[in-house]
């Protein structure tokens, strides 16, 4: 990973043996890796929980009900083939061919799985200065969204999960001579209603929203986001000049989008909280930010100062 970067990434640890474990709890550490260490029999269900996974570090020998380490690998790929699957290997059998696909590097020593997770994991370079912008304009637009909200985001990282989190999305296109792409705000629809129900909005605003009403909500503080971002980092006299465009898969049943690229895509976790009800479970907004038009963070600069944190109109912009 990029020494100007801060971004972390989560991964499914699935090791046994004491003294690996241990050896790869450091060598997460070191990469910035969050691991979540589980055992065979939880690994499905956390998948189940997790919906913003970087990776899957797995030994080829853990001890599996069906006695079988492999057959664990083949069902996480079924059901995330997202995924990458860093394979521990104990014995120098060839691997079966669909493993060998479902696979994304099969190792036994640390510096190939450090190449390997380099290149899969953080394959895109986000520049710091820029994380750092997304988090504060975005952390402007919701303050001025939610104004009786305290806002705190947690450390940015990247997945490879392409899972929808909660019930409601917005989705609306970035683009400049550097990036095209889209960004997403993602929540549930009933701590949102319960958010503003608490009162995180504007005065006479409550909780009895329907669900077009907390659509428009989340929508309107998208817009202002991507206002933020187009005055601070789109030069109002240049464009994108390469047009492709590839289609958006969306299957509203397994709550899964795919916008037909492999890249890691940068995520963030915003919590709001009520500063009267401390106890009170937060409301969190998920942001992602997918890059797979065109991204040249080479190209990147700040086109204009941070401006004062955006004001909502109630109105939508339309574009």
């Amino acid at each position: 990973m990029s020494e100007d970067s801060t971004l972390a990434a989560k991964v499914l640890l699935l090791e046994h043996d004491p003294r690996h474990y241990q050896v790869l709890w450091d060598f997460a550490q070191s990469l910035g890796l969050v691991a979540l260490p589980r055992s065979a029999g939880d690994a499905l269900a956390t998948l189940g929980q997790h919906k913003d996974l970087g990776g899957v570090l797995l030994a080829e020998d853990l001890p599996c009900e069906s006695g079988d380490a492999l057959a664990l690998v083949r069902a996480i790929h079924r059901q995330r083939p997202e995924l990458p699957i860093f394979l521990r290997r104990s014995t120098h059998a060839a691997l079966p061919e669909d493993l060998v696909r479902a696979v994304a590097h099969a190792w036994t020593d640390l510096a190939t799985l450090r190449e390997a997770v380099d290149k899969s994991l953080f394959s895109l370079r986000y520049p710091t200065e820029l994380v750092n912008g997304i988090v504060a304009l975005t952390t402007g637009a919701m303050r001025s969204m939610f104004p009786h909200a305290s806002v705190d985001n947690e450390t940015p990282y990247v997945v490879h999960d392409r899972i929808i989190f909660g019930q409601v999305s917005t989705l609306i296109p970035l683009e400049s001579t550097w990036c095209r792409g889209y960004m997403m705000l993602q929540t549930e629809e009933s701590a949102l209603r319960q958010g503003m129900l608490q009162g995180f909005g504007y005065e006479g605003v409550g909780g009895d929203l329907n669900f077009r009403e907390l659509n428009h909500l989340l929508g309107e503080t998208t817009n202002l986001i991507w206002g933020a971002f187009k005055n601070r980092y789109i030069p109002p006299e240049a464009f994108a000049n390469q047009q492709t465009q590839v289609p958006i898969v969306i299957n509203h049943e397994q709550k899964y989008i795919s916008f037909g690229s492999q890249d890691p895509q940068l995520c963030i976790r915003y919590q709001l909280s009520d500063p009267r009800r401390p106890g009170l479970p937060p409301l969190i907004i998920v942001q992602r930010l997918i890059f797979n038009l065109l991204w040249s963070p080479e190209k990147f600069s700040e086109f204009a100062q941070p401006a004062e944190a955006p004001a909502a109109t109630g109105e939508l912009e339309l574009f």
